[in-house]
């Protein structure tokens, strides 16, 4: 039994008497990650200070020559009412459609819509009859409202001298859809 103690004994020295080793050769590694991160930094320290930003001049504000002519106006395309029957059944929707234009734009797009309202209405019949059902139970009818926006785009965003579209947005305002009986 002596002898087992005795060999008991020697394992636990030899146990730990490699700890301390293993100790340092964590603070070396720890070390050398210490050393690498302050060059790293060091470098890229270096680097951005030696890219310094570029000298800027200030330019003269645009003027524009009346802020007014810039405003948006809503200018009515249609105000009746469109039939759909998608689905075998007729439905009949009171439907006004604007277009949101620039106030420097109000008169020519206005004569326009005037002197082309039966086209305008025959394009957006066309696009509300072959509308399919889910689109009328979208909240903001925004696929019917992206056609029409597209087509009314095509139509006036020709005469546009600045680039900027003439058309800036569409408006449906579509009433509940009433079944019609034939």
């Amino acid at each position: 039994m002596a002898e087992k103690k005795s060999d008991a004994k020697p394992d636990a020295k030899a146990d730990a008497a490699p700890a301390p080793s293993a100790a340092k050769g964590g603070m070396k590694f720890a070390l050398i990650t210490v050393v690498l991160l302050a060059i790293e930094g060091g470098v890229l320290y270096a680097v951005f200070s030696m890219g310094g930003p570029k000298h800027a001049e200030a330019t003269e504000p645009a003027v524009v020559a009346n802020p007014e002519d810039e405003k948006p106006v809503e200018l009515m395309v249609h105000d009746g009412r469109l039939v759909n029957d998608r689905t075998g059944i007729s439905y009949l929707y009171e439907t006004e459609i604007y277009v949101k234009v620039r106030k420097k734009d109000e008169a020519w797009v206005k004569d326009e819509i005037e002197r082309t309202k039966n086209e305008i209405r025959a394009q957006v019949g066309g696009i509300w009859r072959t509308a399919e059902p889910h689109h009328f139970q979208e909240p903001l009818f925004d696929t019917l409202t992206r056609r029409v926006e597209t087509a009314m785009r095509e139509r006036f965003d020709h005469r546009s001298v600045d680039g900027k579209p003439t058309v800036e947005k569409c408006v449906l305002v579509v009433g509940t859809g009433l079944r019609v009986n034939r």
